[in-house]
């Protein structure tokens, strides 16, 4: 029993010992905290910002985007728009009362260079990196927390952020007058998010527009323009906006920006570029859903000056060689022929050009100026012809024989007819053909030719003037006479075309390049 008590005596005074050293403990810990309790109460009043916790450090900057975005995609949505964030009021609050503002989506696009112009099909290929930006609150962050890391880069795939690799939403911009969507013409591209949530999308690619030209009708000294019209195709303006980026003074768009940027050796070159905001007017289903849209104008210039080597000289040599037929001599053969090729070759050349435009209702510059050179080389053809005709020709006129003929055939089933062959039986005289002229001269004095002729050819119905023959193989003074009538209209003709056709030419060419000056 006495081993007992002595026990029970031991455990309390154990007990008490405990109690003692747990209450020491207590006000020791109260004692220090008091401090910090009183800073605490300080800065609270100061109105600082108190951290709930402190900043987790990361080894290293990879496990830190690591961590941050296992944070940012957990529970992300890329089905969903951005949540809309209020612009802040002059002290710096964000306002509340509009909560359900669309997404504002700035867009800029920067020309590299112009890949081909193509006015036959109406197209266009230009090499362009496409610019999107726009803030997703979801995606912000607090860098001090992730070892000051301040930017991030999600994956895009297919120009869409709901393919099967996107990591987040982007907007479904599209080029409306396309050839080729840009989903399709752009690479594929990481989306640099900064930590306040503003995303940059940046694609290189190729925009492919079909457009509807103007200034074409001054080709070939024409500066062509085509009109780009980029928008969201499923978002009306109630859920997404667009607006211009502004970069380097320029407002939607930057030109060049590298080495390698820019044109050499080409056709075209761009000229100049422009960007337009445009809301078109809701469709009647949806009254309040209108369509916002930019409208980008590029102009080309286009390098003239092969096309005057080429093809403007050429037609110009091509109609000088023509006009130099009118100082060749008829009896010469080649005259003809080299008024032929001198427009077969100008036809050749308009054929060349017009390879390069559209068939179209509208004629440009160039082809009224190759039609013109056509008109002039025709010219000369037709009055090689005309002057080889009057220069052979014998007749006393320019009634054909076959004319001849059928007024031949009703003068002798005409009563008058009658009457002077019934002269003729009464005199019985031998008197040739030839003496009929008198009573028929209202058909021609070329008919007693016909006539003087019917004993020396077997073909009595052949006008003298077709019979085939030399230059100078005449059969009677007369025809000599009459031939030597037609070669002075031949030769007046002539000599007309060598003053009047170059000077109109050179007036007329003079008048053309006045228009593009």
């Amino acid at each position: 029993r006495r081993a007992a008590a002595v026990e029970r005596r031991i455990a309390a005074m154990v007990r008490a010992s405990a109690l003692v050293l747990v209450l020491a403990t207590g006000l020791l810990c109260a004692g220090s905290l008091l401090p910090l309790v009183a800073a605490q109460d300080n800065a609270t009043a100061a109105g600082d910002e108190i951290p709930s916790s402190a900043p987790k450090n990361f080894e290293n900057l990879s496990e830190a985007q690591t961590a941050l975005r296992e944070k940012l995609l957990t529970n992300y949505d890329r089905g969903a728009q951005p949540p809309y964030v209020p612009p802040e009021d002059e002290d710096g609050e964000n306002a509340t009362e509009a909560a359900s503002e669309p997404t504002l989506v700035e867009v800029g696009i920067n020309f590299h260079r112009v890949l081909d112009v193509d006015v036959v099909r109406s197209e266009i290929n230009l090499l362009v990196w496409m610019r999107f930006i726009w803030t997703d609150e979801r995606l912000a962050w607090n860098p001090d927390d992730y070892n000051g890391l301040d930017k991030m880069w999600f994956w895009v795939e297919d120009g869409a952020g709901l393919s099967e690799t996107s990591e987040i939403w982007t907007p479904d911009l599209e080029l409306w007058n396309m050839k080729e969507s840009i989903k399709k013409s752009f690479s594929n591209s990481f989306a640099s998010v900064s930590s306040d949530g503003r995303v940059f999308w940046s694609r290189p690619g190729h925009l492919n527009p079909v457009c509807k030209f103007r200034g074409l009708s001054d080709f070939p000294f024409d500066k062509l323009s085509c009109v780009v019209e980029i928008g969201s195709w499923s978002y009306s303006g109630k859920y997404l906006r667009l607006k211009p980026f502004e970069y380097a003074g320029n407002d939607g768009f930057s030109i060049g920006g590298s080495e390698t940027s820019g044109e050499a050796f080409t056709e075209f070159k761009l000229d100049n570029v422009t960007a337009e905001l445009v809301i078109y007017p809701p469709y009647p289903a949806d009254p309040l859903a209108d369509w916002p849209v930019l409208l980008y104008t590029i102009s080309f210039e286009r390098s003239w000056q092969p096309y005057i080597r080429g093809y403007l000289v050429s037609q110009m040599i091509f109609n000088v060689i023509g006009f130099a037929c009118f100082w060749l001599p008829v009896q010469s053969g080649e005259r003809l022929a080299l008024a032929i090729t001198a427009m077969l070759s100008a036809v050749a050349a308009d054929l060349v050009v017009v390879s390069k435009l559209p068939s179209a209702a509208e004629l440009t510059w160039m082809q009224k100026f190759s039609l013109m050179s056509q008109v002039f080389a025709a010219y000369c053809v037709l009055e090689g012809v005309v002057i080889s005709y009057f220069y052979f020709q014998t007749a006393s006129d320019l009634v054909p024989a076959y004319l001849r003929l059928i007024f031949s055939g009703v003068r002798r089933r005409h009563p008058s007819g009658s009457r002077a062959r019934k002269r003729k039986d009464k005199t019985g005289s031998g008197v040739n053909l030839a003496a009929s002229t008198d009573t028929e001269a209202s058909f021609g004095s070329g008919v007693s030719e016909l006539e003087d002729s019917a004993n020396s050819s077997d073909n009595h119905f052949r006008a003298p003037s077709l019979r085939p023959r030399d230059a100078d193989d005449f059969q009677h003074r007369r025809q000599i006479k009459n031939n030597a009538y037609w070669k002075r209209w031949a030769t007046t003709i002539d000599d007309i075309s060598r003053v009047v056709i170059p000077t109109s030419y050179v007036v007329i060419v003079a008048i053309f390049l006045a228009q593009v000056a």
